[in-house]
């Protein structure tokens, strides 16, 4: 009979406490050391110091019995908590493979904790390196198996420069650590060739040069300077001053401003440092009866006062115009407060009205101020030579004084005269001082003004006068203005006459005084002609009686030379001009 060769054997749950050199032991209990199922189905060898050692058992060819290259859904058939072999196949792989938390299956690495984050830390001064031309993507679903959503690339086929694709580049910051200086928009640190948009604040440490347009919906400050909508004014605390300087590499008054549109000005004083000054406009306004003010503070619904930018100029009666104002957005200013820029109006508000609103005040009073221009100048060395002229028209009446109507009577055209003050004071728009010369070629007068064969003169309050049908004889200057009208009479036979003879025609009455004396002359001139010569009638001389001579000559021609000229001529008497009716 064959022999039998056993060895130890134990269905204990510990291992062998001893074994001999060479002395073999198998244990088939289940012990609790280390785990389940710890001691179950191995085998042991003592070594020579009688160390006992596990050398081979199911424990470990059950690790074993799976296909080649399989691991994925494998498990150990005779120990559960045993674990597996991995067992390369004819390719050296795996169709899983686990290192702590972390999973490869298939083309994925996933980690297995919850909420476990995936780190690679490359050594040193290594790289995380993705080749040429591929991309590492984002998104892909919940799986990551789908298309990504966004992909970053280094695009060495294309434009050999890193792509972001897909969705949007989305971070709570950004950092850019470039130095590289920016010239133009294809150069610096940051090189975007499409467009740009930011949700919120941009800051800028240097120069900011833009090539295209600048669109910004909301206000822009730059510097002390805010832009909000159609407004561009000064920040809050940055002085009343706003400059705009065409030409800062001159250091001077260079330049050139060119406003398209109209320009209209509310404050109260215009100063033009220039010494020539062209408009273009052939009539030129001053004191315009309308104006504009700007709405300072939010006007309610329901009242009848708002708070202007400036009152000045503004009275009561004159008409304010503007959206939400009573009337139909016209109505009459009822009070002014001064201190408070208020306007108080007729009637109250239908809606409410925002601040930065414009009224239209149209001014329906007569202030009595004069209108013209004034100039200063100076004459002589020292501030006390600086004298202030001013020419245009006085706003008041001669004749509304004592004196004015004793001296001048009481005309109703007498207010209002076109006036020049060289040396003045002006004060609310009120010129007061002596009148200065005027220095002329001539004077015309509209007609209608020198009609009845009135003269005019000058009274001892130096008014101008006329001696239009006048009923007794009037002193007046030794040099009278008369209005003449001088003809030229081609006759038909010869006439000798004086300078000053009168010559009067029959049956039409007209007559004139000879210019220059003829003595057997067919031609001669005649001034201030009265009424009209033909050449059908005769003409006479009249004497310093009344009586008549008969010259026997008649106009064979007519020629008027002028009409009505004005001209200046000596009387007859050295003071007393006599005029009658002819």
């Amino acid at each position: 009979m064959a022999s039998i060769i056993r060895i130890k054997r134990s269905s204990g749950t510990a291992k062998p406490a001893s074994l001999n050199w060479g002395e073999m032991a198998y244990v088939t209990g289940i012990g609790s050391f280390g785990g389940t199922n710890q001691y179950k189905d191995r085998i042991f060898l003592g070594d020579d110091g009688t160390n006992v050692n596990p050398i081979a058992g199911h424990f470990y060819t059950s690790m074993m019995e799976h296909e080649a290259g399989s691991i994925a859904g494998v498990s150990n058939t005779r120990n559960s908590d045993g674990g597996i072999v991995a067992i390369l196949d004819a390719d050296r792989k795996v169709d899983l493979w686990n290192v702590d938390n972390l999973r490869m299956d298939g083309n994925e690495i996933s980690s297995q904790n919850t909420n476990g984050n995936i780190t690679i830390n490359p050594n040193g001064t290594g790289s995380v390196v993705i080749p040429d031309d591929n991309k590492l993507g984002f998104g892909g679903g919940s799986d990551g198996l789908s298309i990504p959503d966004a992909t970053i690339e280094y695009d060495e086929n294309g434009i050999d420069k890193l792509r972001f694709g897909g969705a949007n580049l989305s971070t709570l910051q950004i950092s850019f650590d470039g130095t590289t200086q920016s010239i133009s928009k294809d150069t610096g640190s940051v090189v975007f060739e499409g467009g740009v948009g930011i949700e919120k604040n941009l800051n800028i440490g240097g120069n900011f040069n833009i090539g295209g347009n600048v669109t910004i919906p909301g206000h822009a400050t730059i510097d002390k300077i805010k832009i909000d909508d159609n407004v561009i004014s000064s920040v809050s605390g940055s002085g009343n001053k706003i400059f705009i300087d065409p030409f800062p590499d001159g250091l001077s008054n260079e330049g050139d401003v060119i406003i398209k549109g109209n320009l209209q000005v509310d404050g109260t004083t215009t100063t033009i440092n220039s010494t020539q000054s062209t408009v273009n406009d052939p009539i030129m306004t001053v004191g315009d009866v309308t104006s504009t003010r700007t709405v300072m503070k939010t006007v309610s619904s329901g009242v009848s006062t708002a708070i202007i930018d400036s009152v000045t100029g503004v009275n009561v009666n004159d008409l304010v115009a503007g959206t939400s104002l009573p009337n139909s957005g016209l109505t009459t200013i009822t009070s002014v407060n001064n201190s408070a820029k208020m306007i108080t109006f007729l009637g109250t508000t239908s809606s409410g009205i925002s601040t930065g609103s414009q009224f239209t005040i149209t001014h329906a009073v007569d202030t009595n101020t004069d209108r013209g221009l004034s100039f200063k100048y100076n004459t002589g060395t020292g501030t006390a030579n600086t004298n202030e002229g001013f020419f245009g028209l006085d706003d008041s009446s001669i004749a509304s004084s004592s004196a004015g109507a004793q001296n001048h009577g009481t005309h109703g055209d007498d207010s209002r005269r076109w006036t020049y003050v060289p040396d003045g004071t002006i004060t609310s728009s009120v010129v007061t001082g002596t009148k200065g010369f005027l220095d002329i070629k001539g004077i015309y007068y509209q007609s209608g003004d020198f009609a009845s064969g009135g003269v005019v003169w000058f009274d001892s309050e130096g008014l101008q006068r006329s001696t239009n049908n006048p009923q007794s004889p009037v002193i007046t200057s030794k040099q009278i203005l008369t209005a003449i009208t001088k003809n030229t009479l081609a006759l038909s036979s010869a006439i000798t006459v004086a300078a000053g003879d009168i010559i009067k025609q029959d049956s039409t009455g007209a007559f004139g005084v000879v210019e220059s004396g003829v003595t057997g002359g067919t031609s001669v001139n005649l001034i201030g002609v009265e009424g009209t010569f033909n050449t059908s009638n005769n003409l006479r001389k009249e004497g310093n009686n009344g009586g008549l001579s008969n010259l026997a000559s008649v106009p064979n021609t007519v020629s008027v030379i002028y009409t009505n000229k004005p001209h200046w001529t000596s009387t007859l008497d050295g003071g007393t001009f006599w005029y009658a009716t002819k």
